[in-house]
């Protein structure tokens, strides 16, 4: 393994009672960062407490001052490690860390032989997916598609799957958008870099044994997410809805915008079927959705 300039970066939000279990996790990897950022969107000093106690040698500690989100975060990250003068950064969350102790270990031994390919590296990850421009969706890899690759090249990467990026990119000016907040930032990264003449990578070996390890072998299955009928989770479709229609529209992704202007509209109905007080939570928040876009307002919603 060539010595890298590997540095990590992990967003938290009023989590004191578990970023340092997550810390612990990636200083265990058999090939850690040099480094880790701690970018901290709290409002307490609670996360700032429970680091400072440990007295890490190799952890920096960054407190925002106010609710940046996951976008305004990495954001921060990837940027700040980039002047630093990291060559890869992994892109962490506080509540996804690495699944085991050989998840960075593995990710660069792919990294070199992608490299060593000629492929212009840009981000690889855990999972990935393809992105239809006709739809608007992202669809997940099949494990027929997953058996017959080591590594494959796929148009997204989404949060909370041990994500590394070349700091090149950022170099390049390629960031995360931060007014998106929360919500597809990720995608809207993948995406840019993509068009910024990036590859994308996934270690597709890696993907079908966990699948396999969980009991999904049928050569067919693709995991399916759904948010639509959980009322906690509703709050989420107005994020969904706002940055997508931003992402699309910067992005010159038209018939992606129109489609998802039909579907917003289609859930502002089709909200009920799962009851009164849901489907009006949902009617509002597809409208405010719309309205924020159209008012170029983003950031937290109140």
């Amino acid at each position: 393994m060539k010595n890298y300039k590997f540095a990590a970066f992990v967003m938290t939000y009023e989590r004191s009672e578990i970023i340092l279990d997550t810390i612990s996790k990636i200083l265990g990897q058999t090939f850690p960062p040099k480094v880790i950022l701690i970018v901290d969107n709290s409002h307490s000093v609670l996360t700032e407490k429970a680091i400072q106690d440990q007295e890490f040698q190799n952890v920096i500690y960054h407190q925002v001052g106010y609710n940046s989100g996951p976008a305004g975060a990495a954001y921060y990250g990837l940027k700040e490690l980039t002047r630093l003068g990291y060559d890869w950064i992994y892109w962490g969350d506080d509540d996804n860390p690495p699944r085991d102790h050989f998840v960075f270990e593995d990710l660069f031994i792919g990294i070199e032989k992608l490299i060593q390919s000629n492929f212009n590296l840009g981000v690889i990850g855990e999972k990935g997916g393809y992105f239809n421009a006709n739809t608007g969706r992202i669809r997940s890899l099949s494990n027929n598609e997953l058996k017959k690759n080591t590594y494959l090249e796929v148009d997204s990467i989404p949060g909370g799957h041990s994500m590394i990026v070349n700091s090149q990119v950022i170099k390049d000016g390629i960031l995360p958008d931060p007014k998106l907040f929360f919500g597809f930032e990720e995608f809207d990264f993948c995406l840019k870099a993509k068009k910024g003449g990036y590859k994308l990578f996934i270690d597709a070996a890696k993907w079908y044994k966990i699948r396999a390890l969980a009991g999904n072998t049928s050569i067919d299955f693709q995991r399916k997410n759904t948010n639509l009928g959980i009322d906690n989770l509703v709050k989420r479709e107005y994020y969904s809805t706002r940055n997508l229609l931003r992402i699309y529209s910067s992005q010159h992704l038209y018939t992606s915008f129109a489609v998802l202007v039909i579907k917003s509209l289609g859930k502002m109905i089709y909200g009920y079927r799962f009851g009164l007080k849901y489907g009006s939570k949902m009617f509002n928040l597809q409208r405010f959705a719309l309205r924020d876009f159209v008012k170029h307002r983003y950031g937290e919603l109140n």
